[in-house]
């Protein structure tokens, strides 16, 4: 079985580019967005399995919204089909990219087991959906699970039902699309400190790539992003969606600023210096120069001393150490001075 840790351990990041609805219900569309995803270089392509009557009481539904009686008619034809599932696995496969789906039935659970998807990734409003929850968990598969609208309470009982489970969680906001204030990045590291037992990531909202650039150095180690290969719809999903090019461009970043932060050298108490800083050392310091010339037998006063680059005798720290001292042989003006031309 498939450990998130793993997955995560090979480039220090996981991405998943979130096609959702976005095939609004065309398979060919649905092959496009997984042959996307995978020349983009994100890690997995997830969908979304459910359907009209496993997500909605359709008329209790548009009356608390204030919709129209017809308002979700049409939401069968965007639906990820049954009949799909082989043929957007095979394709995923055969492009090298992990095939993902959110189920939103006890149904969809079951179908994941059976076509054997490795991962299964929760949606922040289920997070307090018990029976889903209970038929996830008997999978014992790998859990994503979004914490948009929960509180830590409701995180916690999540994760009882999902204890044998490994679980990882995504910081998330549900406004679509999320406007940037509201993005908070700084639960990341909140949430490390709550559910240390847990790897911590972030599933984004916002328009741009900025927000999950930031979440990585922050210390996201999953990253969800919505994805289209329509970006001129700027409707649903697709607002807040990236292209293939778009997401290839917010994935070199995190690798830039993953290279940035310098890793496990940059966590060390003391400061490592690059082998280039090294060799800069002699050249960026400052060493103890007369200002003038002095003979030998001649005592040395701080008037007689000034700090210059190179650093090739002795360095400007030891300063103090020099006045006073009593020359042993005849120097020049701007010359370095050495401790073997002081007497002790």
């Amino acid at each position: 079985m498939i450990k998130l840790k793993d997955l995560i351990n090979k480039k220090g990041y996981f991405i998943i580019a979130e096609a959702g609805c976005n095939h609004e219900g065309d398979l060919d569309t649905a092959i496009k967005l997984i042959q996307e995803a995978a020349k983009s270089g994100a890690d997995a392509v997830k969908f979304q399995s459910f359907t009209q009557k496993t997500l909605f009481a359709s008329k209790e539904y548009t009356k608390a919204l204030k919709l129209k009686d017809d308002a979700l008619d049409g939401v069968d034809n965007i639906v990820l089909k049954k009949e799909w599932y082989k043929p957007l696995i095979n394709e995923a496969k055969k492009n090298k990219i992990m095939f993902i789906t959110t189920p939103f039935s006890i149904e969809s659970v079951n179908d994941i087991v059976n076509y054997d998807i490795p991962i299964i990734k929760i949606a922040s409003c289920d997070i307090d959906n018990i029976p889903l929850l209970e038929a996830v968990a008997n999978t014992n598969k790998p859990v994503i699970l979004s914490t948009g609208l929960a509180l830590n309470k409701d995180i916690k009982e999540a994760l009882k039902i999902l204890k044998n489970n490994e679980v990882a969680l995504l910081h998330c906001s549900v406004e679509y699309p999320t406007p940037i204030q509201n993005a908070r990045l700084n639960r990341i590291p909140v949430m490390q400190k709550l559910f240390k037992n847990n790897i911590i990531g972030y599933s984004d909202h916002t328009i741009g790539i900025e927000a999950p650039i930031i979440a990585v150095s922050l210390g996201a180690k999953i990253i969800e992003k919505h994805f289209t290969v329509t970006p001129e719809k700027e409707v649903g999903d697709h607002i807040i969606s990236l292209e293939r090019n778009a997401m290839s461009e917010m994935i070199k970043s995190i690798d830039k600023t993953l290279i940035m932060l310098g890793g496990n050298t940059a966590n060390k108490k003391e400061h490592v210096l690059s082998k280039q800083e090294k060799k800069e050392l002699v050249y960026a310091k400052r060493g103890i120069y007369l200002n003038h010339a002095m003979l030998k037998g001649e005592t040395i006063t701080e008037k007689d001393l000034i700090a210059l680059r190179p650093c090739v005798g002795i360095a400007a720290k030891d300063y103090k150490k020099v006045i006073g001292k009593v020359l042993k042989v005849d120097k020049k003006s701007n010359t370095a001075l050495s401790f073997k031309d002081l007497k002790k």
